[in-house]
C-alpha cells in the first residue's frame, strides 16, 4: 500500500519541481483503509505534464491554483473532479504538500451531484442487473470487489443527500443496515473489513433492494 510520501518521491524523480500541491482524500482520511485501498490524491502541477502510472494510486491532476476555484470552473489535466471531491478536500482532506485549499462550493452543489449520480450512473447499472436477476441462482457466489462497490456506493450518496456529510463506504453500510435491518448489508461491511463472509447473488439482490429503497427515500 503506497504512502503519500512514497508517491511524491516517484513524482519528484520523474517531474522535478512540477508538483506544487498534493492533497489526500478518500479512505485514508475517512478512517476506512482496508486491504487493497488506493491512495486517493489530487496533485497540483505548475505546468502541464503526464504523471507516471503508479499501482495503488488513484489520481486527479489539476493546474496549480485550481483548488481556489469552484469545481465547475476547473478543467482537470487528468482524472475526475466533482463537487463531492471539492467538499472532501475542503473539510477532511489532508494536504501533504502546498497550501491547504479552499475548494469553494455549496451544499446545494454537492446534493445535486449526488442526486444526479444516483440516477445517471447507479440506476443504469442496477436496471441492467434487474433484467438478468431472474435467471441467476441466489446461492451462487459472486465476485467480492464488484459487489462491495455496488452494495456500498449508493449508501454513501444517500447519507450525503440527507445530511451533507461525506462518509466512508463502511460507515455508509453501517448506517444503511441500521435503517433497513432486514437486508444483509452488514455482511458487505464485514467483507470489506477483511472477514471471510461468503458473498452470493442473494447479497447482490439485497444491494438492488437497498438501491430501490434509497432512491425512494431521497425522492419521497
Amino acid at each position: 500500500m503506497i504512502t503519500p510520501g512514497e508517491y511524491l518521491d516517484v513524482l519528484d524523480a520523474r517531474l522535478p519541481g512540477l508538483v506544487v500541491g498534493a492533497h489526500v482524500y478518500g479512505s485514508r482520511v475517512l478512517d476506512d483503509v482496508v486491504d487493497g485501498s488506493d491512495l486517493d490524491v489530487v496533485i497540483e502541477l505548475s505546468a502541464a505534464a503526464e504523471l507516471p502510472s503508479v499501482d495503488g494510486a488513484d489520481v486527479a491532476v489539476v493546474p496549480a491554483g485550481s483548488l481556489e476555484k469552484p469545481v465547475f470552473d476547473v478543467t482537470p489535466l487528468a482524472g475526475e473532479i466533482t463537487p463531492v471531491l471539492w467538499q472532501q478536500l475542503r473539510t477532511v482532506g489532508q494536504t501533504v504538500r502546498g497550501a491547504r485549499p479552499t475548494c469553494p462550493g455549496t451544499a446545494a452543489d454537492v446534493e445535486a451531484y449526488c442526486r444526479d449520480n444516483l440516477v445517471s450512473y447507479w440506476k443504469l447499472d442496477f436496471d441492467r442487473f434487474r433484467e438478468v436477476l431472474p435467471s441467476l441462482d441466489l446461492a451462487a457466489p459472486i465476485p467480492r470487489e464488484s459487489l462491495l462497490w455496488v452494495g456500498l456506493g449508493p449508501a454513501r450518496l444517500w447519507h450525503t443527500i440527507r445530511t451533507g456529510e461525506i462518509i466512508s463506504k463502511s460507515r455508509a453500510g453501517e448506517l444503511a443496515a441500521a435503517r433497513w435491518p432486514d437486508l444483509p448489508i452488514l455482511d458487505l461491511v464485514a467483507s470489506r473489513r477483511g472477514a471471510d463472509v461468503p458473498l452470493t447473488v442473494a447479497h447482490a439482490k439485497a444491494s438492488l433492494d437497498l438501491f430501490d429503497r434509497i432512491l425512494a427515500d431521497v425522492t419521497s
